[in-house]
């Protein structure tokens, strides 16, 4: 299937219609893709084995990057310590498990398939069909992220074998005004709202949830914890960490920094930002004990404005725009806690949240200033409603890449200008 050479610290990796090189030791190299009318493509391609909680148990785990995608993920099957091999769930091009049976994309013809299931009997394990290679087989890897990128990337008149990618938008965008837009945003936050004040899901956790209602410094450092993970675990690290440390004490935690690093660090690591979490951690203890008596509680229990909030939480180091303006919906929308002048609130400047006001056209471009006004002078009364609507629509629909337009709650006002967000990167 693939041919290997190495010749003192250069390899190169011959694929059917590719070629890669890297230095060695290393894992970084270079792809170039020859296309249908002999345009060449090139990409960075980068690959790095690791280990990380999963299905139970701590398991090694690889990530195969195309340029700034992570185009393959390779975890350990059971019978790893005998095999050493790494399986990687196989996808179609909109990112969803092939099942068994299934229709398979050409470009994995070639690649050794599995069942998920049966190479991994665990709690979670995916019921679809898995790659399956060595893990010092590098060559492979790549070429294994290459296919997927060009499946990522196929269109209909590729074989008749690969799913076609949903069609992206031409000719004229669709006649509804951006307030249509931001009409059908307000309307889908509004169906969202927890029925009751307090009675909130942020994880599928209930006393970590609970937890988040009844204790202030808890929703404080679930507002740090929540970056570059996924929300569900951020907003449950606080449960955990009161579960570790045996407490919640902001004062304790201050006197203690070293037992704080010792509970993130604890398998699972909490958070993948294991060195700079516990920091910042102790400085949000640190601020509480020294600023507000030890209690969280008086950041916003004195019916500040929205902005006043908003530049008390930004003090914290963690916490910048995004979870400042991320935090204030949240403590008014779902905790109930009383802020003034909410025509002083602000979107959250997120991945989520940008791709969806580009892709709908209330933004011009990916900027952090531009998209705070759209949204101040799209609903002045209070800017920060459009955030938690927009982030969930982003979330589960309007995904990077190829979204799920014909099932989005904006289906009917927004002009699907997809290509708009291509460059949308970050947390």
């Amino acid at each position: 299937m693939s041919r290997y050479a190495a010749v003192g610290r250069f390899c190169s990796l011959h694929w059917p219609g590719w070629a890669w090189g890297s230095s060695f030791p290393g894992t970084t190299g270079q792809a170039r893709k020859q296309g249908r009318r002999s345009e060449a493509s090139r990409h960075r391609v980068r690959h790095g084995l690791g280990a990380r909680q999963v299905y139970g148990s701590r398991r090694r785990h690889s990530v195969t990057f195309v340029d700034d995608w992570a185009a393959a993920e390779g975890v350990a099957p059971d019978d790893y310590e005998t095999s050493r091999c790494l399986i990687s769930p196989l996808k179609d091009h909109a990112g969803r498990l092939i099942r068994p049976g299934g229709q398979v994309p050409s470009s994995y013809d070639g690649f050794p398939l599995v069942s998920h299931a049966d190479q991994i009997v665990a709690p979670y394990s995916r019921n679809g069909l898995a790659v399956r290679l060595h893990e010092d087989d590098i060559t492979s890897w790549v070429g294994y992220a290459l296919a997927r990128l060009s499946v990522r990337h196929a269109d209909v008149t590729e074989s008749s074998q690969v799913p076609s990618a949903p069609p992206r938008p031409t000719g004229p965008r669709t006649s509804a005004p951006p307030s249509a837009v931001v009409r059908a945003l307000l309307d889908y936050g509004q169906a969202q709202a927890p029925a009751v004040v307090g009675q909130v899901t942020f994880t599928p956790h209930p006393e970590a949830n609970a937890l988040i209602v009844d204790n202030p410094f808890a929703l404080l450092l679930a507002v740090i914890f929540d970056q570059g993970i996924p929300a569900e675990r951020a907003w449950r690290a606080p449960y955990e960490l009161m579960r570790r440390l045996g407490h919640l004490d902001p004062a304790r935690m201050l006197a203690d920094p070293a037992g704080v690093r010792a509970a993130v660090a604890q398998p699972p690591v909490l958070h993948r930002y294991r060195e700079r979490m516990p920091d910042w951690l102790v400085a949000a203890a640190r601020i509480v004990v020294h600023d507000y008596g030890g209690d969280a509680a008086r950041i916003w229990n004195d019916r500040p404005t929205a902005r006043q909030l908003q530049q008390r939480l930004d003090r914290f180091p963690g916490i910048g725009q995004k979870k400042a303006a991320m935090a204030v919906e949240i403590l008014d929308r779902d905790l109930g806690v009383s802020i003034r002048e909410l025509e002083g609130s602000d979107i959250a400047y997120d991945v989520h949240v940008r791709r969806v006001f580009l892709r709908t056209g209330l933004a011009e471009y990916d900027d952090l200033d531009h998209m705070v006004d759209v949204a101040r002078r799209a609903y002045p009364e209070r800017p920060g409603a459009i955030d938690v609507p927009a982030w969930l629509i982003g979330r589960q629909w309007c995904h990077a890449g190829f979204p799920d337009c014909p099932a989005c709650v904006l289906r009917d006002v927004c002009p699907k200008d997809i290509d708009r967000a291509n460059a949308v990167r970050g947390a």
